[in-house]
């Protein structure tokens, strides 16, 4: 059986074009493409867990578009293919010319490429790191995220419980979707 896993980190990101270029390679019936809005940080996600662990058998193969769709950490990346060849199910990655990715001799392609999606994430955090010191060394002026009134937040659930969608919210009252979708999850969450 052919299945797919397709993951964004954020709503901002749209998870169809992975699971539409998927079903078009491959011929994937799309009760078999599971999506998720998931950090790449960890392998601890629920739709992908769901996916190892109660519906990928012996003769399955598992579609993804890019190998950092899997996670960003090469230790778990490499341990989650190695899972995959000890049960007997294929891994077959788009991007990279569609090679299935538990054959003996792909292993070491495999092993650099979830190394350098590692690496890109710690080189990002390196940058902003850098440039946070700079601005509070040379320019004194670096504070963080400015916090988002309350009032504002009250404003945005009133404004969606009228109808409104999150990105004319967001326009409307000057701040990132991102935020939102963050205050809205914490309000829930207390609520």
């Amino acid at each position: 059986m052919k299945y797919a896993y397709c993951r964004v980190s954020t709503r901002e990101q749209n998870v169809g074009q992975q699971a539409q270029k998927l079903m078009n390679q491959y011929s994937i019936d799309a009760v078999n493409v599971i999506q998720e809005v998931f950090t790449g940080k960890t392998t601890d996600r629920p739709a992908l867990q769901q996916l190892l662990t109660k519906t990928l058998k012996q003769g399955d193969v598992l579609y993804v578009f890019h190998i950092s769709r899997l996670g960003r950490k090469a230790s778990e990346v490499l341990q989650l293919v190695d899972d995959l060849i000890a049960r007997g199910i294929g891994l077959v990655v788009y991007e990279l010319d569609s090679t299935d990715l538990t054959t003996p001799t792909v292993k070491l392609l495999l092993t650099m490429l979830a190394g350098l999606a590692e690496m890109e994430v710690e080189t990002l955090k390196e940058r902003q790191r850098i440039g946070i010191d700079r601005a509070m060394q040379e320019e004194g002026k670096y504070t963080g995220r400015k916090p988002i009134s309350s009032q504002t937040i009250d404003t945005a659930l009133l404004l969606k419980s009228n109808g409104a969608s999150i990105p004319d919210i967001a326009a409307q009252l000057k701040v990132g979707k991102s935020t939102l979708y963050r205050e809205f999850g914490k309000r829930a969450t207390v609520g």
